[in-house]
Order: structure tokens, then sequence, then C-alpha cells
């Protein structure tokens, strides 16, 4: 009994330290929900011009401030899947270049978040990915809880939105 006492108390420690090291992995909650709308609206020839409106609401007891000037898509992840495959992206380039004219003049200083409170902003992506192809489009948005060190945060998903693209009707010329 006397020879099993140490190695018992050696498995205690070592089965207690991993426990205290797991706990200190975890990374904390965000601060932070996502909950994206249909922003879409109906463009040339009835062709919708899709989007969404962003509302990230601030759940925490402490103000956020985003980054200054924000490219919304380096701020945020956006996932379109149709027929549940994904979709790529058409043209990151441009798209970033199309962002880096507009969205400064927006947000220069990247917006605070009161306790409570929430940031509205809006995201088109009928150019990065034209969904006219027929069938079911689904959109989520997500992005990172703590933007300066990201290994310490979490990603924050958003609510999905389904869009319906119907099969053109064969008896329609156009």
């Amino acid at each position: 009994m006397r020879k099993t006492t140490p190695y018992l108390s050696a498995v205690l420690l070592a089965v207690q330290a991993s426990a205290l090291g797991a706990q200190s992995a975890e990374k904390p909650a965000p601060k932070f929900t996502l909950t994206i709308f249909d922003a879409s609206v109906t463009g040339v020839k009835g062709h919708p011009y899709r989007g969404v409106r962003v509302e990230e609401t601030n759940t925490s007891n402490v103000s956020i401030v985003g980054p200054p000037c924000p490219e919304i898509r380096s701020l945020f992840r956006i996932t379109v899947q149709l027929n549940g495959h994904p979709v790529q992206e058409r043209d990151a380039a441009a798209r970033k270049k199309r962002e880096d004219t507009t969205l400064c003049k927006q947000l220069p200083d990247g917006g605070t978040i009161q306790p409570g409170g929430r940031l509205i902003r809006y995201m088109s992506f009928s150019w990065d990915y034209p969904m006219i192809e027929p069938g079911t489009y689904e959109i989520t948005v997500s992005r990172d809880s703590d933007l300066e060190h990201p290994e310490k945060g979490v990603t924050v998903t958003s609510n999905t939105l389904t869009f319906v693209v119907p099969e053109p009707d064969a008896a329609d010329p156009n």
C-alpha cells in the first residue's frame, strides 16, 4: 500500500493540473450578438439587388469600439450556399476596392456601441455573389469576437436568411 500511495498522489495531481489547464484555455463569451435581416430591393428588370442589414448588439456592460475605417468583409465574413453547397465570391479584389472608397466615409471611426445598444451596417452581395441560378440560397454572417487577439476570441455567427430563386418561367419570352 505504501508503494502505491506516491503513484496515486502523482496521478491525482496530474488530473487536477490538466483540469486547471483546460479551464484557463476557455475563451471568454463574446460581448455582442449578430442578427441579419433582408435588405434586398428590386432592381433593373425586376432582378433583386441582394443585401442584408447587420445588427451588432452589445450584450456586455462595457462599450464596444469598432476598428477605425473597417472594411466590412474584413470585419465580417459572409457565407453563401446554394442548395447546401458553398458559393464562391466572384472577385474579392474588386469588392475590396469598392469598399475602400465607400465604407470609410460611412464609419470613419468604426462606431461605438454602448451597453445594450446596437450598430447597424448594410452589406450588399449582388455583385460578389450573383444569385441568379435557380435554387435555395442561404446567407450567414459571422465575425471574430476579439479582432486584436483572434486566438483569444470566438466566432460569432448570425441567424441564416433564406432566399429562393425560382426556375425561369418557360412561357415568359424575357
